[in-house]
């Protein structure tokens, strides 16, 4: 058969409810990425109050280890490196041969002032104009014995002069102040740029400050460059010649702070930063070893490397946490796609999470300050996965809630390279003890069997990331409590869930279906032989649901409450007539309608008596628009002897939809097949094998499974289970020899 599905109005969400499922799935998502976010801001808020606790100098009391390998940018060691570089760079000095051309270009122009005009006292005058243009003022008395020399005379002091400056300038002369500064800098080597070299390019020369001559350390030099000129000049010449090359030198080599600043800023910026990798297992801290300014700082690393998100980290994390919350709520949505509770399931789905993320939270917040290995023990994650299993009557909506709850505890600045591990494998786990044809008392057994397995998966956790066992009965404490508030919350909340939305549990289908339900009461005292049919149908049903498997539970109730329509006036339909038939004295007409009426009279019984929808469903669609043949052929009889119009088949259809679910479809076939049994007589397998077989085509035939969702396969194995229910409960007993059995009538 093809599996097709009619378009019910209840199943389309309201207005409320989109709007409402877009506020919960904006709130999921802020809450996912804003959770771990906020613990990262808190976490790094008490980075002080952490550290106080662990100085530099005292005693650790703990061990803490890496939990995983991380690297941290050491910047205590960077910036003692780059000083290193800064410090390695040595003061950098610059030879300036302009300065050097001009003190030789005043020497030349001092002696050239008396040759430039016969009148000696204005050659005194040019000669002054020019040593004063050089700020060279004390100098009156020299140049008066210049002009006391002969012509030739005056020529070679200038010589010898202008000889000697140079030699002193090309040897580079320095300022004493200078010198002085960079040797209380504790440099004893200075660097020395060359203007240009002999390739034409700037040359950098190290040398001792030794070496170096300055600007008071002149004489002894100058003396000894000018005793190789004594045999050329006389006594006062001499001295004339030692006072002139004194006068005339300047220091021609300088400090250059720029030069110097811009070397120790890029050798500085080349220092590469300091990384320090810390290994998985390695001890940041030793209990009753001092605590070094480098176990500080790794721990503040290992602090911050918990909590920081980048840009691209928080670009990252909103993309993670978009995929994975659409892809949960698609899953959800295609495993409820036939269920007219679907957008119902989804918005406790999106609430659930929400109210967990707040609660992660809370409870990480409060738990701050304990020095625990790590805290999937303490997170609330059992109960949305536990609640939303229970409530839908499917486990894989449990399994879909704690994958969500894993991926987002991923993003937790706590999360280790186990957590997704832990929490899956505790829900996973703690949904599959769940049993829902069970009594609510047997969930003390389900906490029993989560307690234990979630115990053994924090010993495993433990192992996994290398821990000691030091505070292993304290996580399972923890796990322990956890655990047992979510079953006390779970436990306390399911009723009132169901009784709100008045769900069908399996919890609430097992109390509609063996518990003392005022409805049936009255069914069993007004109508008892509708009360014997609808238990036939109901375990003809409960068979063939499981079989399938579809909700046995829900097709078992709704096979009970089918008939509750027939309350009113019992006596019309023949499981309750003792051999008078009401039918005898009505029109075919109004026989049609009273048979029609019980559809609608048991809908509205059964919304009197807050039946879930699913069952009101059942009890509403078992007839679907199916003919009633019975009272139909009456009917065309009569037009035939009458001669009256052809008579209209829908008068005689059943004012419904056909069955939209599995369970309505399986409630329909068993109630035609129980109802037709009782009219075999001799009944045997292959009797009964035909009749299935005969009802089953005449509904595919009139449409009235095209909706249901069950293929040929399911019809086959639905078949097979109400033959053999049929043939367990009328099978032909042995009769024994002195019995009284009668014989049944012909």
């Amino acid at each position: 058969m093809t599996k097709t599905r009619t378009v019910i109005d209840r199943r389309s969400a309201s207005a409320g409810m989109r709007m409402l499922f877009w506020i919960l799935l904006a709130a999921v998502v802020i809450g996912a990425l804003g959770v771990p976010l906020l613990l990262a801001d808190a976490k790094r808020d008490s980075l002080g109050d952490v550290l106080s606790k662990y100085r530099e100098g005292s005693l650790s009391d703990v061990d803490i280890v890496a939990n995983e390998t991380f690297y941290y940018i050491d910047e205590v060691l960077t910036k003692e490196r780059q000083r290193e570089a800064s410090n390695s760079i040595l003061p950098i000095f610059s030879y300036s041969l302009a300065q050097t051309r001009k003190v030789l270009e005043t020497i030349d122009q001092v002696f050239l002032s008396f040759q430039a005009s016969s009148d000696i006292s204005t050659s005194v005058q040019h000669a002054k104009r020019a040593m004063t243009d050089q700020g060279l003022n004390d100098s009156a008395h020299l140049i008066e014995s210049l002009a006391s020399l002969t012509h030739d005379e005056r020529q070679l002091v200038h010589s010898i002069v202008l000889e000697a400056t140079a030699a002193l300038l090309e040897q580079g002369v320095y300022s004493a102040k200078e010198i002085n500064d960079v040797q209380q800098n504790g440099y004893l080597s200075i660097t020395v740029k060359d203007s240009v070299g002999s390739n034409g390019l700037s040359q950098h020369t190290v040398y001792g400050i030794d070496q170096l001559l300055t600007d008071t350390e002149l004489t002894k030099e100058l003396i000894d460059i000018l005793r190789n000129y004594r045999s050329l000049l006389s006594g006062n010449q001499h001295v004339l010649a030692f006072d002139l090359a004194t006068l005339f030198v300047r220091p021609n080599v300088h400090y250059d702070q720029l030069e110097t600043s811009i070397a120790k800023n890029k050798a500085s910026q080349d220092v590469a930063p300091v990384s320090v990798k810390v290994e998985k297992g390695q001890y940041i801290l030793k209990k009753d070893f001092v605590i070094t300014s480098q176990d500080v700082r790794t721990l503040q690393a290992l602090i911050l490397a918990e909590v920081h998100y980048t840009f691209l980290e928080i670009v990252g994390m909103l993309l993670f946490v978009l995929i994975m919350t659409f892809g949960s709520v698609y899953l959800l949505r295609y495993l409820f796609v036939h269920s007219i509770r679907r957008e119902l399931y989804v918005l406790f789905f999106l609430g659930g999470i929400f109210l967990t993320q707040l609660l992660s939270f809370l409870v990480l917040n409060i738990f701050a300050g304990w020095d625990l290995p790590y805290y999937e023990p303490l997170l609330p994650v059992l109960l949305v996965p536990n609640m939303l299993a229970l409530m839908t009557n499917r486990k894989r909506s449990g399994y879909i809630a704690a994958v969500l709850l894993g991926a987002y505890a991923v993003l937790l600045p706590n999360a280790t390279l186990t957590t997704v591990f832990f929490i899956v494998a505790e829900c996973f786990c703690a949904i599959h003890f769940i049993k829902y044809v069970s009594r609510r008392t047997e969930m003390l057994f389900q906490w029993f069997y989560g307690v234990v397995v979630t115990s053994f998966l924090v010993v495993i956790n433990n192992l996994l990331l290398g821990h000691a066992f030091d505070d292993l009965l304290l996580l399972i404490s923890i796990t322990v409590l956890n655990i047992t508030l979510t079953y006390v919350i779970v436990t306390a909340a399911l009723p009132l869930v169901e009784r709100i939305f008045n769900i069908p549990t399996a919890f609430r289908l097992r109390e509609l279906a063996y518990g003392d339900s005022p409805l049936l009461s009255r069914l069993a005292q007004n109508a008892q032989g509708t009360y014997n049919h609808s238990q036939a149908v109901a375990e003809m049903a409960y068979a063939a649901a499981a079989a399938i498997g579809a909700d046995a539970l829900l097709a078992r109730v709704g096979a009970l409450y089918h008939d509750v329509g027939k309350l009113d006036h019992p006596e019309y339909f023949i499981e309750n007539q003792d051999g008078d038939n009401k039918h005898d004295e009505l029109t075919t007409s109004l026989s049609v309608a009273i048979i029609k009426s019980h559809v609608k009279l048991g809908t509205e019984k059964g919304k009197e008596a807050r039946l879930p929808v699913e069952v009101l469903d059942i009890i509403s669609q078992h007839h679907g628009n199916d003919v009633i043949a019975f009272f139909l052929k009456e009917a065309q009889s009569a037009a035939e002897q009458n001669g009256t119009k052809e008579v209209n088949v829908d008068d005689y259809r059943y004012a419904s939809i056909p069955p939209q679910t599995p369970e309505a479809a399986i409630v329909m076939l068993a109630d035609s097949v129980e109802a037709a049994s009782r009219s075999i007589r001799k009944p045997s397998l292959q009797k009964y094998e035909k009749l299935v077989h005969q009802i089953v085509l005449g509904k595919i035939d009139r449409k009235q499974l095209a909706a249901s969702r069950l293929s040929l396969t399911d019809l086959d194995i639905i078949s097979t289970s109400f033959v053999q229910t049929l043939a367990g409960k009328y099978h032909t007993r042995m009769v024994y020899p002195g019995s009284h059995v009668e014989e049944e009538s012909k």
